[in-house]
């Protein structure tokens, strides 16, 4: 008897298969559009206003790759800023008017075309207390800190290389017991606490607009199989408008490091921009630097891997999207019964060397046990038989 034809199964509407949708390929399109522009026209809204050259033939590749495009990337980052102060300080740069970045990308429909900020001089960029808003920055890079001629010939470091290069050019505070205010002759009634100035290296972040959850899916194992840990899907909007897409950001904590190596003193009635005065050595300094470029090399490290990575699972997942049902079976089956075939061939190859060695040390006048050479021959053929039924 004949069994009914069942029908076909649904394909889950999560699936990797399903069609990217014309919001994305129109959002798509406008950020590549803009990205083709030739590099003296192109500009973003980051402070650099370009793309990191670093990261530029990553960028490009993953944005060739069907249901992908970046909205932001930084190649690696160190840089010295003074963190900014309270709302109310006078300043007017509160923290109330600075937005996380992940934020401003959902906001703006993920339409932000920045791509990483870098400056090797001062800028009026203005950070708050950790890093937004009402500061500035006294240094931004992102290549390796260079290090004085003098320190590479002689292994030795001019007295205020790096003290110049991150423009903490103040005298250091000698007694830390005493306080900026007090070397200084201010009225500590007057003064604030004073803003610190930080040291820090950020490593490789990238944010990519992905056409679906299934399209999200393989470049998130992707991330956090070459080293990203603290990647993750920033929003969830998908589940309700299949047209939104799915924003993932691949990130890592792993590399960071930060460091105070200075303060700015907050008095009442004076201006933001007052004196930066160092807190660390020449030799603390130095000793940052050397970290910092170590860890822009792990960096780089980690950066092939993601390349590498990325091709290997997204590669993997397109070749699956353009399977139906039937041949994604057909395929599953196929490889099941080469691994099969392989793992009996192996068990067949080493249960016959087996078999010879017993009988090349039978013939030589071992009794193997009580086993005759006869028995040991019935055996053999016993098992081979088997095999043949298999």
């Amino acid at each position: 008897m004949a069994r009914p034809q069942r029908d076909p199964a649904p394909k889950s509407s999560s699936s990797p298969s399903i069609e990217i949708p014309a919001a994305f390929t129109a959002r798509k399109q406008k950020i590549l559009s803009e990205l083709q522009q030739p590099a003296d026209e192109y500009t973003d809204k980051s402070p650099k206003g370009n793309v990191d050259a670093g990261i530029r033939d990553l960028i490009d590749e993953i944005n060739g790759i069907e249901g992908y495009v970046t909205t932001s990337s930084c190649a690696g980052r160190v840089a010295v800023f003074v963190e900014g102060g309270d709302a109310g300080d006078g300043s007017g740069r509160g923290e109330a008017n600075v937005k996380d970045e992940s934020t401003l990308e959902l906001e703006a429909g993920l339409d932000k075309d920045t791509r990483s900020e870098k400056r090797t001089a001062a800028s009026s960029m203005r950070t708050s207390p950790g890093g937004k808003g009402g500061g500035h920055w006294l240094y931004v890079s992102h290549d390796s800190i260079p290090v004085s001629s003098c320190r590479k010939t002689h292994g030795s470091h001019q007295s205020d290389h790096f003290t110049k290069l991150f423009q903490l050019a103040s005298p250091i505070v000698a007694d830390l017991q005493q306080t900026p205010s007090q070397s200084n002759g201010s009225d500590p009634a007057r003064t604030k606490m004073p803003r610190l100035v930080h040291l820090l290296f950020s490593p490789l972040i990238l944010h990519i607009h992905c056409a679906s959850l299934g399209h999200a899916r393989p470049l998130l194992s992707a991330a956090i199989n070459a080293g990203f840990r603290e990647s993750g899907v920033q929003s969830l909007r998908v589940l309700g408008d299949q047209n939104s897409g799915v924003m993932v950001a691949i990130r890592t904590a792993g590399l960071a490091f930060e460091t105070v190596v200075g303060v700015v003193e907050n008095v009442e009635g004076q201006a933001q921009d007052q004196e930066v005065r160092r807190i660390v050595s020449e030799d603390y300094l130095a000793m940052c630097a050397t970290v910092v470029n170590e860890r822009f090399k792990w960096n780089d490290v980690r950066r092939e891997r993601l390349r590498a990575e990325t091709r290997r699972f997204i590669g993997r997942q397109q070749g699956e999207m353009r399977e139906d049902e039937d041949e994604r079976r057909l395929r599953k089956r196929r490889e099941g019964l080469l691994r099969q075939r392989q793992t009996k061939m192996d068990s067949e190859s080493a249960k016959k060397i087996e078999s010879k060695n017993l009988w090349d040390r039978d013939q030589d006048g071992s009794l193997h046990g009580g086993l005759t050479s006869l028995d040991l021959g019935c055996a053999v053929n016993l098992e081979e038989e088997k095999l043949h039924q298999l």
